[in-house]
């Protein structure tokens, strides 16, 4: 890797992404973040293009292409960020302290620039892979996953997958399934005086979320899954009423759900429907309704993914970790082999499900500082990626 990228060719790399806007809901698009990495493949001479997904907002692509007879990989990770939210200098990209500052420092410019690294030094030392390499920059991540949806109804499709997430270099094999909902309940406005006509749908609001918390919550553990664990229901927002001196006729409550393989989508809905189904029974004046938040929007589900620690993938990273430690001169173990899961929701959960492409989630940083007002990524752990990325092509698609 040293040959052809040294370490401050790649930091200047990821600071200059995170100096390039790519919030959507700020500067409208990461298409400036999209032109930037297609000129760099363009400038190496590999094969890249620029494809708009909706409203001037493109994916970047690129491929190094093999000589036949190996397995496929993509290293992917998304463009956008998530808003400022106050960061102090979000655009600054300062090194400092061994250290990478900025917003999408961590998620994920650091973790694209290794990929990119990754490229040109697959490139630069003129290997010649069996199997195709690819790199994919999405859009809209953070919002809707747009991106990924282009990319898994219209290709490119591999074998295998990586994306970028920090994950602190841990092989991320799975990450449960996401659905956000809405339970609208319903009630009675009157005036206060008269609370006794009406019907008041933050009481009833109260005795569901009662209900789903002691009888509920407490039945997703029999679901629990070896590695990902049981599934989870969080109370997100709640609100209903229009003044104290009115009975509020309506509450709504939007929830987040985690889901596991071992549920369907349809059993996810269907748990919470007998819930509201049993306090209808049980209450004439209960009644409410449960939605898919997001209903409207024509979006892919959400669904859980997760790779068997047997796939060849995770065996490669495996063995790459363990080559650059001898490589490096790393103590024995300095990486941590054992498979882990991606707590937050992930583009891996699109790709794995639709399409044939093994997943995994590995890429430099913490993600408890993503989104957060001290963003940063150590400098060394984006070359130490990169390293570890270029270990898992050269055996998962194989050399000649």
């Amino acid at each position: 890797m040293e040959k052809t990228i040294d370490r401050n060719e790649l930091w200047q790399l990821a600071s200059a992404l995170v100096k390039i806007p790519s919030c959507p809901s700020l500067n409208g698009s990461e298409k400036a973040m999209a032109e930037y990495i297609y000129r760099i493949f363009q400038e190496e001479g590999i094969q890249a293009e620029l494809v708009e997904v909706c409203g001037g907002r493109p994916n970047v692509y690129a491929v190094l292409k093999g000589s036949g007879g190996g397995k496929s990989l993509m290293l992917t990770g998304h463009l956008d960020t998530v808003p400022a939210y106050g960061m102090e200098n979000p655009l600054s990209g300062e090194m400092k302290d061994g250290r990478l500052y900025g917003r999408g420092a961590c998620d994920m410019k650091g973790p694209l620039a290794a990929m990119i690294g990754t490229m040109l030094s697959v490139k630069r030392d003129c290997i010649q892979l069996k199997g195709d390499l690819y790199f994919t920059g999405v859009i809209d991540e953070e919002e809707t996953g747009r991106g990924t949806e282009a990319l898994v109804k219209n290709g490119p499709y591999t074998d295998g997958a990586i994306i970028g997430e920090p994950t602190a270099l841990r092989i991320g094999a799975g990450n449960k399934g996401l659905e956000w909902m809405e339970i609208r309940v319903k009630g009675k406005t009157v005036h206060g005086g008269a609370m006794e006509k009406g019907i008041n749908a933050i009481s009833k609001a109260a005795k569901l979320i009662s209900r789903l918390e002691t009888s509920y919550i407490p039945k997703l553990e029999e679901k629990r899954h070896p590695l990902l664990g049981a599934p989870t229901l969080n109370f997100g927002t709640i609100a209903g009423g229009d003044q104290p001196s009115s009975v509020p006729g309506q509450c709504i409550i939007r929830v987040d759900r985690r889901w596991v393989p071992e549920e369907t989508l349809e059993e996810v809905y269907q748990g919470l429907q007998e819930i509201i189904d049993e306090l209808k029974r049980e209450d004439p004046q209960f009644d409410a309704e449960l939605r898919d938040l997001f209903e409207k929007d024509d979006l892919l589900i959400h669904r859980p993914f997760f790779t068997d620690e047997a796939d060849p993938l995770i065996v490669s990273a495996r063995n790459g970790m363990s080559r650059l430690e001898q490589e490096s001169g790393l103590p024995t173990g300095s990486f941590q082999k054992e498979l882990t899961v991606f707590p937050a929701w992930s583009d891996a959960g699109f790709i794995s499900n639709e399409t044939k492409a093994s997943c995994i989630i590995l890429g430099p940083g913490d993600l408890a500082l993503a989104h957060t007002m001290e963003e940063s990524i150590a400098l060394e752990e984006i070359h130490r990626a990169a390293c570890l990325y270029k270990n898992i092509v050269m055996e998962y698609c194989g050399v000649e």
